[in-house]
């Protein structure tokens, strides 16, 4: 974007055992600071107000406690009009570099305090998202016998009733379109989202048949991104005897850099794919860079069973609740929909172990 103001730069000044930081933006209004603090970290923030901005941090906000560790301030000057930019600029330079933030705007994956810690202490929360940790099937089941709450749109729908696979046959126990949803919603509520059951419609949720981008069969969001969608097209692909056939295509989100680095698939997935047929490449947010990886629907618990794919997404789930509660997404939630998933997770982990 064209800015209003040249990018300049920054006055530096060493701040240590001071009380007050007014005297020097003296005369300064809106702008860029940087705080540098005795461990090394930084934070990066924007203020219409330097001399109201600095006294909040100091005593400490709603957001953090009182800083009394900064070292160094840096200050620069900028319309406001440029600020949202250069604001998101720096930050994502000094990611760049390598600097550890406090910031949690524009720096996914912070690591500081967050509102997930009450629900989720820090060490289930680092046990979950190393594989050391699972969940707890007795949760799902209770969910899953839910009283059921009326009729999904997904299986009402022309696509949901349609047999899974486009698979030609006379056997009625062939499962449908909906049932491969439900399967594959089931599989990362459980494996991948910690205490599902617990912070359904709190930290994520899923939509029913929504019509975003040109129309869908379902969305997980968790936070305020989505994690797993199916879109209601149906994409080509070749049967194990070459014969071309049109399946539903799930696409599953995850941690940047555990399918593709520097642009290039890993070659742990080159040499064995996850699921045969897939898709792998990287998709931008807003966020960041994340992995995406397409399977036929009914197939990411395949995916999911490769540690290092269920290590990434469950990471990702991690960063999206430590970022976000799920309220932009909450009125649209289907607790029906995530009934039947639970079920259908129930039913297929039950016929897995018989």
């Amino acid at each position: 974007m064209p800015l209003t103001s040249n990018k300049s730069t920054f006055d530096s000044y060493d701040v240590q055992n001071r009380s007050s930081f007014a005297p020097f933006v003296q005369g300064r209004s809106s702008g860029i600071y940087i705080f540098e603090f005795s461990n090394g970290e930084h934070y990066i923030g924007q203020t219409k107000n330097f001399a109201g901005r600095f006294p909040a941090h100091l005593r400490g906000i709603s957001h953090h406690p009182p800083w009394d560790d900064i070292t160094r301030l840096m200050v620069m000057d900028a319309a406001p009009a440029d600020l949202d930019y250069l604001e998101a600029y720096f930050i994502e330079s000094y990611k760049d570099q390598g600097y550890s933030l406090r910031n949690k705007v524009f720096n996914f994956g912070f690591e500081g305090p967050s509102r997930l810690d009450i629900d989720v202490p820090i060490i289930e929360q680092e046990h979950w998202a190393n594989g050391v940790s699972d969940y707890d099937i007795a949760d799902i089941r209770e969910a899953a016998d839910r009283p059921m709450e009326g009729h999904t749109k997904l299986h009402r729908s022309s696509e949901g009733q349609l047999p899974w696979l486009n698979q030609t046959t006379e056997d009625r126990s062939w499962p449908t379109v909906a049932d491969a949803v439900c399967a594959d919603l089931g599989e990362v509520m459980a494996r991948a989202i910690p205490e599902a059951v617990e912070l359904e419609s709190i930290y994520w949720t899923v939509s029913d048949y929504p019509s975003t981008v040109g129309g869908r069969l379902t969305t997980l969001n968790v936070g305020s991104v989505e994690v797993l969608y199916i879109p209601r097209d149906t994409f080509k692909v070749l049967r194990k005897d070459g014969t071309p056939t049109y399946v539903h295509i799930s696409c599953l989100n995850m941690t940047a850099g555990t399918l593709i680095r520097d642009g290039e698939i890993l070659d742990r997935w080159k040499e064995n794919s996850p699921v045969m047929p897939s898709y792998m490449y990287q998709s931008r947010y807003r966020i960041g860079a994340v992995d995406k990886l397409e399977v036929p629907t009914g197939f990411i618990g395949q995916a999911l069973d490769h540690p290092e794919i269920l290590q990434g997404v469950r990471k990702f789930c991690l960063d999206l609740m430590r970022s976000n509660q799920s309220g932009l997404f909450r009125r649209w939630h289907s607790r029906e929909l995530a009934r039947r998933a639970y079920e259908e997770h129930i039913m297929l982990t039950e016929q897995g172990n018989s």
